[in-house]
């Protein structure tokens, strides 16, 4: 007896000694997230998960419709005539200058061009960050894809509305998990909005003190900053305290509702609901994590900060370099941003146009204005209708054909990997069965 257990004991150990060893992705797959607030599962969708996806893609399929794509080409040449009619003002105005006859330091252009870079990989960047801390993967080919992507679809649509269900749709049509999908834009329009009324507020007041700035697109942006700051006081509000929050939720809506203004009162309250109760989740999630939330700030503060200093460079381009105007020109493009916020027009079609011409006017000499104006214009707002059309043009035609490819590869070396794994756990079973047979000829 002591024997045969003794056999027994050996032979387990033997066929434990076989097993195959785990790989670093099953390692890694076995370990619970270290974004534990961030609750996913890749597989299994809950109803509510499926809702806001599906939601998300019929914000895009609408927006890619005959009438949307009308509505984009009238703001473009909205856009194109506001240009021109600020050219004609200058030109009956003023002596208009050609740019071949204006002295332009263009190694600014290209400060401002870096700077501007620089800006999109924060951008990026944010979004790779959560995407580790909810996938484990930063992938940040496909953050800067989404940035891209998603800053086009803001371009376009009204109050910058778009690029949020854009972006969830094309995480998740890029095997991001649902759940990950749905909260990385959420999570960082919260911080991205966040930043920008800290960053207004030092503005505004930098604005009071200095008495220079126009009048008119001052009251503007403070209007602007008060819009701004209910919305985002009024969402952690009703995040914050759940059920004050649905009783305001329904009295608001059913006067609105009376008011005319609100329809269809139950999907405007279901859908002010998720909304409150996505950003619930995501102040619950932050909170517990102190880092994620000083990381995300810092990195989306500075992401503001760098774009709204491009004014100041491209004021160099028409002027000598002044240090002591790069405060008060980067606050005076951040009050024009204020001033143009609430413009219901994509990228503040007309209003940006004016706010700058009138901002800057005593700043330019000549015809310097309306270059000035193009110049700027491109950095904030036509560049992201260039470099996203060419993303969304470049993924058409080649990028998501790769993508698929790819896709295909994967699994045909995960399925290589899987048969020769098969193969040789079969041999080792194998080896330790005749161990096993050799063991026991030698102990009878």
């Amino acid at each position: 007896m002591d024997d045969k257990k003794e056999l027994e004991k050996t032979v387990t150990e033997e066929a434990a000694k076989e097993q195959p060893a785990k790989t670093v992705e099953e390692e890694k797959a076995s370990l619970p997230s270290d974004f534990s607030q961030m609750k996913m599962d890749v597989d299994k969708l809950t109803s509510e998960e499926k809702a806001k996806l599906d939601e998300a893609q019929q914000t895009v399929a609408k927006r890619s419709g005959k009438n949307r794509r009308a509505w984009n080409i009238g703001m473009f040449f909205l856009n194109v005539g506001v240009i021109a009619g600020i050219l004609l003002y200058t030109i009956f105005t003023n002596e208009f200058t050609p740019l071949s006859q204006i002295n332009v330091n263009i190694e600014w252009f290209l400060v401002a061009f870096l700077l501007y870079g620089v800006a999109f990989l924060l951008d990026s960047w944010s979004v790779a960050y959560l995407l580790k801390k909810n996938c484990g993967k930063y992938r940040f080919g496909l953050s800067m894809k989404a940035t891209m992507c998603g800053r086009y679809y803001d371009a376009v649509t009204p109050l910058a509305t778009g690029g949020q269900p854009f972006q969830m749709t094309y995480l998740s049509s890029h095997d991001v998990p649902s759940a990950a999908a749905l909260s990385v834009p959420m999570a960082r329009m919260f911080f991205q909005q966040l930043t920008w009324l800290i960053l207004s507020a030092i503005c505004l007041i930098i604005a009071y003190v200095d008495q220079s700035f126009n009048m008119v697109v001052s009251i503007a942006s403070i209007i602007g900053f008060v819009l701004a700051f209910l919305m985002m006081s009024v969402t952690l509000f009703l995040s914050i305290s759940k059920k004050t929050g649905k009783v305001l939720v329904v009295k608001t809506l059913k006067l609105l509702q009376k008011m005319k203004i609100v329809k269809n009162y139950e999907k405007q309250y279901q859908r002010v609901a998720k909304y409150v109760e996505d950003y619930q989740s995501i102040m619950t999630n932050y909170v517990k994590s102190p880092k994620d939330f000083f990381v995300m700030t810092i990195s989306c503060f500075l992401r503001d900060v760098v774009i709204y200093v491009i004014p100041f460079f491209v004021y160099c381009m028409f002027s000598e370099f002044d240090p002591s105007m790069f405060i008060k020109m980067s606050a005076m493009g951040v009050i024009i941003d204020l001033a143009s916020s609430y413009t219901p027009l994509p990228g503040g079609s007309g209003a940006m146009e004016l706010s700058f011409s009138a901002m800057f006017a005593t700043y330019f000499n000549g015809g310097e204005l309306f270059w000035a104006l193009i110049v700027w214009r491109f950095f904030s707002y036509y560049s992201y209708l260039v470099f996203g059309f060419g993303m969304i043009a470049y993924d058409f035609f080649y990028g998501n054909r790769k993508y698929k490819w790819q896709k295909v590869e994967q699994r045909l070396q995960l399925e290589s990997k899987q048969f020769k794994d098969a193969q040789i756990a079969n041999f080792r079973s194998q080896r330790a069965y005749r161990r096993k047979r050799q063991l026991r000829k030698t102990l009878e």
